[in-house]
């Protein structure tokens, strides 16, 4: 099975060298695969065994991988839980997938107190409890499980409406990481800095890395100064972050007076490169960047645009392409008919290959309706270009319909931003009763900026067609973004 083959071979080949670091500790390829072995078997004597759920509710720390690695090798199921979710939400989630037992941190399990009835055992990383699971244990087989097994419950992002349960086996994490190694061609002396959480699909890149052998340095959570200092501090060759943590980095005053000259490489995604953060993190950083595209139910990232093919800023008028797709995976864009398109011409991207889900946690419906004829439909309208790279353009749900004329909201968000008072930019459909759909802006003001409706507008007049202009600009103090760092438009929609 591919997680646990991850960790014998790097204890293997590098066994004193440090596999993981968060706030409070480090271990070596060996302490990590020993405390993991341990560890399961604490769990099966808990009473945890194949097949079985089980979430995970913490900050990122190392005990959260030691438990993903652990519940893999019993054949259980992790299912990890994003610590910012309401009461109800945790609970709906854990009786969703019938988790039998919740590990995290003892902060947030003491928030949510009421569990449904599944759930016969709590655990706190951070309670003697967990520390002595397996060390009393007696020496058992483990089970032998495939690749074909499932091993994760990993939910969306949910922008538009619940979160979905994607349900992961190993060999989507195997094809995946295997296709990036070749594109992106890491070393084992890499130290990465994960800025992004462990509790939804972006936790394949901390994966993919860990199995070239690579350093993985976990933060609690994301603020500019922390990730600012732990490069510092541990001489961090890459950063894996999204791009409003980026433009909030080179904000930040501390960024003027560390060192950052370990970096080599920042791997983004989740969202579109801001073309003025980019101009400025390669002026200020001077590093290469590689693009990340990637989707849970495809297995996570399977698009890179590596720092060779990055234009230089100043090259840079309209949007940055995606990448390449990675070895093993396919991607096409199709019509509404799933017939592919030829380079150039836009269509929803479609995916299929070895790193793609089983399917939705007990939702055979919402699985066929995201699948067709094998293939994954990821929602996101873009085109091929002649050498393979994708560019996208917006998500399906996302287009404005005006007058029967397609206005892409990711297009006008761009023009916005490109003015020097905006910060950020997030375009919605309004009703109209003459077009039936116009585009609504939303606009978060760089501070002390203070630009008028019409400034904004006559900015954009020269950059978009006259249907594609806004008919109306609202001013806010924030877009809003789920830690993945995408627009939660459902929260605009008038």
């Amino acid at each position: 099975m591919w997680l646990t083959q991850l960790l014998e071979r790097n204890r293997q080949c590098r066994p004193g060298r440090i596999a993981l670091v968060d706030d409070e500790r480090s271990v070596t390829w060996a302490e990590l695969h020993d405390r993991t072995r341990q560890l399961a078997h604490g769990l099966a004597e808990s009473g945890i065994g194949r097949g079985d759920r089980v979430a995970v509710l913490s900050k990122d720390r190392i005990e959260v991988l030691e438990s993903y690695f652990a519940l893999a090798r019993l054949g259980a199921l992790f299912v990890p839980l994003n610590h910012s979710l309401a009461e109800p939400e945790v609970a709906g989630i854990v009786e969703r997938v019938g988790a039998v037992a919740v590990l995290g941190e003892s902060e947030l399990l003491d928030r949510h107190a009421e569990l449904p009835k599944s759930v016969r055992l709590r655990v706190a990383f951070d309670k003697p409890a967990f520390a002595r699971l397996g060390t009393l244990a007696e020496e058992r087989e483990l089970p032998d499980v495939a690749d074909t097994d499932p091993i994760a419950v990993l939910h969306t992002s949910a922008t538009t409406g619940q979160a979905k349960g994607v349900t992961v086996d190993s060999a989507s994490f195997r094809a995946i990481a295997l296709g990036w190694l070749v594109s992106a061609r890491p070393t084992d002396d890499i130290v990465m800095v994960n800025c992004c959480p462990l509790y939804h699909g972006s936790m394949v890149v901390s994966l993919t890395y860990l199995a070239a052998g690579a350093t993985v340095v976990l933060m609690p959570g994301f603020t500019p100064q922390r990730a600012l200092s732990a490069v510092e501090r541990h001489r961090a060759t890459h950063m894996w972050l999204v791009p409003q943590m980026l433009r909030f980095m080179l904000q930040a005053k501390a960024s003027g007076h560390t060192d950052l000259s370990s970096l080599g490489e920042v791997l983004y995604g989740a969202a579109p490169m801001p073309l003025d953060v980019y101009a400025d993190a390669v002026e200020r950083l001077g590093c290469g960047f590689r693009q990340v595209y990637g989707m849970t139910e495809v297995g996570g990232p399977f698009v890179t645009l590596g720092p060779d093919e990055h234009p230089a800023p100043g090259d840079v008028t309209a949007r940055i392409p995606c990448g390449r797709v990675v070895p093993g995976m396919s991607a096409r864009a199709v019509d509404e008919a799933g017939r592919e398109l030829p380079p150039g011409e836009i269509g929803e991207i479609v995916v299929r290959g070895p790193g793609v889900m089983r399917g939705y946690w007990n939702d055979p419906e919402a699985t066929r309706q995201i699948t067709r004829d094998g293939w994954i439909r990821t929602g996101d309208l873009g085109f091929m270009d002649d050498e393979g790279r994708i560019s996208l353009v917006d998500r399906t749900k996302d287009v404005i319909i005006r007058a029967g004329q397609n206005v892409y909201p990711s297009e006008i968000e761009r023009a916005l931003m490109t003015h020097p008072a905006v910060r950020d930019a997030a375009v919605v459909g309004m009703p109209d009763e003459d077009y039936g759909e116009v585009p609504l802006a939303y606009v978060t003001l760089e501070t002390g900026a203070e630009p008028s409706t019409a400034e904004l507008l006559t900015h954009v007049t020269g950059l978009l067609a006259p249907y594609k202009r806004p008919r109306r600009v609202e001013f806010i103090e924030q877009v809003p973004r789920n830690p993945a760092g995408k627009i939660i438009k459902k929260l605009l929609r008038v």
